[in-house]
């Protein structure tokens, strides 16, 4: 019995995190247009990390700015792993900038995890995930957003070089459905790498053109 509750244990131990594992540790990424083009800048700062028997949950504070390095505003995040199964907040999907004008609203969120198990190989697929966020004022709503990722495939494990560095990644592909003002489909295609996070990532229109990128160029632990 005593081996059985230790095996256990052993396994409920075994969280990926795809974050530093460091409080205050920073990430400094770069956002490009399609020709290459420097759009904007965010940074990532660990703020919070808290630990119980079997999970892990990582507080983020983030900050955007446009290509001039004026601040568009900040935000808060959050990751998480629970039994053995990563959560991505699906707000890292939206646009800080857009997000700035319903900052003093409230704000009511359904969904918006995506999962990642501690176990993954080229060709597996994931699950789907789903959000939904909702902003009112005086109690009348002002603004809803539904966003869907669907079709979520390991491309490959391989090794991704940018300024930060190089880092062991898996490559994940997937479909993005937004509906905000208006509906919009994109196709998106991550790197993601064991404790640092994402890496990069780019984004195609649904008839294969590159839209934009975001890559990690700088980690301070």
């Amino acid at each position: 019995m005593t081996c059985s509750i230790i095996f256990v244990g052993i396994r409920a131990q075994e969280c990926p995190l795809y974050y530093p594992d460091l409080k205050d540790a920073q990430l400094e990424y770069k956002q490009y247009d399609k020709k290459g083009g420097l759009t904007g800048s965010s940074k990532q700062v660990i703020t919070d990390i808290k630990r119980t028997s079997g999970s892990v949950e990582i507080s983020v504070a983030v900050e955007s700015f446009d290509a001039k390095g004026k601040s568009l505003g900040s935000a808060n995040l959050s990751a998480r792993c629970e039994g053995g199964v990563y959560y991505i907040d699906m707000k890292n999907f939206l646009n800080q900038e857009s997000m700035e004008s319903y900052k003093d609203m409230e704000m009511t969120v359904t969904g918006g995890s995506l999962e990642m198990p501690s176990s993954m190989k080229a060709g597996d697929l994931l699950k789907s995930g789903d959000m939904k966020m909702s902003f009112s004022s005086g109690g009348m709503t002002v603004m809803n957003i539904t966003i869907n990722v669907s079709n979520r495939k390991v491309e490959a494990v391989e090794n991704l070089t940018t300024p930060a560095g190089t880092f062991e990644c898996y490559k994940i592909s997937s479909d993005v459905a937004m509906k905000m003002m208006m509906n919009m489909k994109t196709k998106s295609v991550e790197w993601y790498s064991k404790g640092v996070g994402l890496v990069k990532s780019e984004t195609y229109s649904t008839d294969g053109k590159l839209m934009g990128s975001n890559v990690l160029t700088a980690l301070k632990k």
